[in-house]
């Protein structure tokens, strides 16, 4: 019975004294190679001492930079956290995690959110935590009639191609009512990506060997992104063969609808995607 009261101690300890450093080093536990057999296991670990972590009201805002694996992103006026992280597969590519803290919700604040999947991304309108699973990598706020709009710029690695997406996010006044993706997009398409209705959010998929951009731009006000075309033209649609064309597309924001203006005169070289220093290191933030 000892070395179990000692374990029940042990854990206790680990979830009661959960620090930056604690939760860095329990993040990098299960991106170890060796680990690979028990990644889920031990992520499971790291998910519930980050979310001990955030039951404390003093750590809100806390963007946990020494978390390498971790992505921690607020808006502008910080009104809500978003915490997405990564977890490798036995069986290849990756599993996705999140939680979200909004401190203006009636009730329980924090959100566990689960990957619905990529299938129909671009037509599900999500809630009570479901969202299209990815890494956030920053958070647009622009304003529709005097109101705040949120919109997430995210990146899914796959293993033939990788997925950036430009999503919405409706928070409502409690968790139950929060919803990923909105109707804030007037685009039927974007390079090859065409729509059968407006979208909820717009994806750009891709070689898993290159890079693309998908990232807001303060000088042009709009999000730049590489327009991507297969390498040979049977390959259509066929997303691994696609890449950047070395031109641009523009999407601003207008009538309260994010629009697209195609080739978009680019003067400034923008070939080099969003680095952000709060991006899971293992990901490759520049993908």
């Amino acid at each position: 019975m000892r070395p179990l009261f000692v374990l029940i101690l042990s854990f206790s300890s680990l979830y009661a004294q959960v620090d930056e450093s604690r939760l860095q080093e329990l993040g990098q536990s299960y991106l170890l190679p060796s680990n690979l057999a028990s990644a889920d296991s031990l992520s499971e670990v790291f998910a519930d001492s980050l979310w001990s972590f955030i039951s404390f009201e003093a750590n809100y805002g806390k963007t946990l930079t020494q978390v390498s694996n971790l992505s921690v992103q607020l808006p502008d006026d910080q009104s809500f956290a978003l915490y997405t992280w990564a977890v490798p597969s036995a069986e290849g590519g990756f599993n996705f995690h999140g939680f979200l803290w909004n401190k203006q919700w009636k009730g329980s604040q924090r959100l566990l959110l689960r990957d619905f999947g990529a299938v129909d991304a671009p037509y599900r309108w999500l809630k009570a935590g479901d969202w299209i699973g990815a890494i956030c990598y920053d958070i647009l706020t622009t304003r529709d009639k005097g109101q705040k709009v949120y919109t997430l710029l995210t990146f899914r690695p796959g293993l033939s191609y990788h997925t950036k997406y430009i999503d919405g996010i409706e928070l409502g006044s409690k968790s139950e009512r929060c919803h990923f993706g909105s109707r804030i997009f007037n685009i039927r398409s974007n390079g090859d990506e065409r729509y059968a209705r407006r979208p909820y959010r717009v994806q750009f998929r891709y070689n898993s060997s290159l890079s693309a951009a998908v990232r807001w731009d303060k000088k042009h006000k709009g999000i730049i992104c590489d327009h991507l075309a297969p390498s040979k033209s049977e390959l259509l649609e066929r997303w691994f063969a696609y890449g950047p064309d070395f031109s641009y597309d523009k999407l601003y924001w207008s009538k309260g609808k994010w629009q697209i203006e195609d080739s978009y005169p680019l003067i400034q070289n923008l070939d080099i995607a969003p680095t952000n220093s709060r991006i899971p290191t293992s990901l490759d933030p520049k993908r």
